[in-house]
């Protein structure tokens, strides 16, 4: 068996994917042989067959092209599990550039017969200005990372799929990522990795960050927007309700009483900070938006229209 294999899952981003390739072909590796790489396209209909295709045959790089008809993250991720070959399974975007120690470091850090899995800093590499209320937790929605300048044993999941490294035993033992997880029809459900990570927390497996397992990741334009953030927040608020399954308590149409209550009292903190501290008041915005799509979840459960 290889020593490791890189996924890298993609969906009609061929351009960026193929600066993702680009990066990886100048990494620095002990030995090629040790390697692999499969790129699974989740049904594009742009030009990625053509892009893999030609990298494979400039680079010399050992690549596999899988396409994966099953649209959703989570499927395309369990095709590469199940492709793969190597002892790690190393998962990267094709919107990311890679360090050229990238898969090195990884490698060493397995090299402790223990360590499960392994995450590392995902810097920003922003395509304009990163605007002034972009800052804390919202940079985790765009996947971001950075835990400081110390390894750390995880109690957490806080590992995002841009740099997320899993020794393959651990989905012979555990399964692979829930399918009626991640992004999927337009939806920002996400959440397959996070599950994963906490069952290995959880069985008691060593989860490390390692700030020396390093990647950019390239986030454009339209992700700097409030609008962004705002559909992320309520798709996320759809996929907790979903998840809810039967709900039998007190409720309107399926929706729980609890929460009309609290987006209620969430619509009164937002107009206040509207009024008294406009500037900050998206935070506020972003919390009752997140309820709002736990109601309309809630809703699409009820009537049969939930996407799971």
């Amino acid at each position: 068996m290889m020593n490791a294999s890189v996924i890298i899952c993609t969906y009609n981003r061929s351009g960026s994917l193929e600066r993702t390739l680009a990066s990886l072909a100048r990494m620095e590796l002990r030995d090629s042989a040790d390697w692999e790489l499969l790129v699974v396209d989740n049904n594009s209909k742009d030009d990625t067959r053509v892009v893999v295709d030609g990298f494979t045959r400039a680079s010399g790089v050992n690549c596999r092209y899988i396409f994966e008809k099953e649209q959703g993250l989570s499927h395309a991720r369990n095709r590469g599990i199940r492709e793969a070959k190597g002892e790690i399974i190393a998962f990267t975007d094709d919107d990311v550039l890679l360090d050229r120690d990238w898969l090195r470091n990884i490698s060493l850090e397995f090299e402790n017969g223990g360590v499960a899995c392994v995450g590392g800093k995902i810097l920003p590499v922003w395509e304009r200005p990163c605007p002034v209320w972009l800052k804390g937790d919202l940079l985790n929605i765009l996947a971001l990372q950075d835990l400081g300048e110390e390894k750390i044993k995880l109690t957490d999941p806080v590992i995002w799929g841009a740099n997320l490294s899993i020794r393959s035993s651990m989905f012979q033992k555990y399964g692979v990522f829930d399918p009626t997880l991640g992004n999927i029809g337009g939806k920002f459900y996400g959440g397959e990795e996070t599950k994963f990570i906490q069952l290995l927390i959880e069985k008691g497996e060593i989860v490390i960050y390692c700030p020396n397992v390093l990647v950019h990741h390239c986030i454009p334009g339209f992700r700097m927007r409030k609008s962004y953030f705002r559909k992320w927040i309520y798709d996320k608020g759809e996929l907790k309700a979903i998840q809810m399954g039967e709900y039998r308590s007190r409720n309107i149409r399926g929706i729980p009483l609890y929460l009309i209550r609290e987006a209620g009292g969430d619509f009164i903190r937002y107009l206040g900070k509207q009024v008294s501290s406009p500037h900050s008041a998206f935070h506020e915005q972003l919390i009752l938006i997140h309820k709002v799509g736990m109601m309309l979840g809630r809703w699409k459960y009820r009537n049969g229209q939930a996407c799971l």
